[in-house]
Order: structure tokens, then sequence, then C-alpha cells
């Protein structure tokens, strides 16, 4: 099998489920029966990732309505626990990537459409090769930076510990407020540039 990067894109800026899927499919046939096996394996273990993010999003949602009969560190703690669980998935599906040499590499319709997470430029299709390799070796950066970050979160929250709590607020804050004012200069410079094509 080559080991060439490529980049199959549709005539349309979005590929649809059907085809990601098609292309999906057609990657696979050229792959060793051990990485299929492998491929069905991941597609399970992601589906039930989703599901316990699913669980741990209503458990979180049912404490925050009993507020008053339980301790009240179990509320933050049930919501810093989502972005962990958010996190497992992602790491699965980074890892998944990484082996199958193919993004989005998931059957899951969650995940078919690729990252959760939108970054700029336009979407690059179905990735195989060296591409999806960087976009595996992306996504489970993100996946573990995130995933330790808000575990220490919902550990501090538990734990009650106001030194590591004050800490991860700070740096949540800061890490929120550069976002949302580099998102903002982004999509007014894509404005800007917009306007001058036009």
């Amino acid at each position: 099998m080559k080991s060439k990067a490529s980049i199959q894109n549709s005539e349309t800026d979005k590929p649809s489920s059907e085809q990601l899927k098609a292309q999906l499919a057609s990657h696979l046939e050229g792959q060793p029966e051990n990485i299929r096996a492998f491929h069905r394996t991941m597609n399970v273990l992601e589906a039930i990732s989703f599901g316990i993010m699913i669980i741990i999003f209503i458990i979180a949602l049912v404490v925050s309505f009993m507020w008053k009969t339980i301790p009240a560190e179990a509320i933050p703690t049930a919501w810093f626990l989502l972005p962990v669980s958010a996190a497992i998935s992602t790491l699965l599906l980074a890892v998944h990537t990484l082996v199958l040499k193919a993004s989005p590499p998931s059957s899951l319709t969650v995940f078919r459409s690729g990252t959760p997470i939108r970054l700029p430029g336009k979407p690059k299709g179905f990735l195989t090769g060296k591409a999806a390799e960087i976009r595996g070796w992306g996504l489970l950066l993100v996946a573990l930076v995130v995933g330790v970050f808000f575990a220490i979160f919902a550990w501090a929250a538990w734990t009650v510990n106001w030194a590591i709590l004050t800490s991860m607020i700070t740096i949540l804050g800061v890490l929120l407020g550069v976002g949302i004012a580099v998102s903002i200069l982004f999509n007014m410079a894509q404005m800007i540039f917009k306007t001058r094509k036009a």
C-alpha cells in the first residue's frame, strides 16, 4: 500500500456523509484483515464512549436539579467530567485515525463528519496517509490536554482544593478570553478579505 498522503475532496466544500462512508469503505478494502478488525473494534469502543458521554450529561443534569439533597461538590464535578468523557471519545478517534491512516475513520454518525471542532479554513474532506496522521496526532494532543485539564478540575472541585481551583479558573478564564478575542479578529479579517474580493 502506498504511504502517500492524499486529500479526496468532492465538488462541494463539505462532503456528504455518504461520500465519506464510501471513501472509508474504499480505503478499508486495501487494508489487511487485522486493520479491518481493529476498525470494527474501534467503532464499538467509540459508540460505547459516546454512550458514556450521554450518561454523564444526564447525571450532571439530574445532579444539578437535585442540588438541595446532594453534596455541593457533586455538581461541578459532574459537569467537569463531561469534557473528560468527550476527551476520551476524541482520544479513541485519534488512535483510530492513526492506525487506519484515514480521517474521519469512524462509522459512528456523530464522528463521521470528522472532528467536532471546526478549524479555520475549508473542510479537508476524507484524508489518508500523512495528512490523516497529522490530524490524528493533533486530535491526540488536544484530547490529552483537555482530558487532563478537566480531570484535574473535577478532582479539585470534588476535594474542594481552592489552591488548584483558583489556578484552574484563572487558566480557563484567560484561555476563553484569548480564544474569543482571536475568533472575533479572525472573523473580522475573513469578512474584510471577502468584501475586497467581491
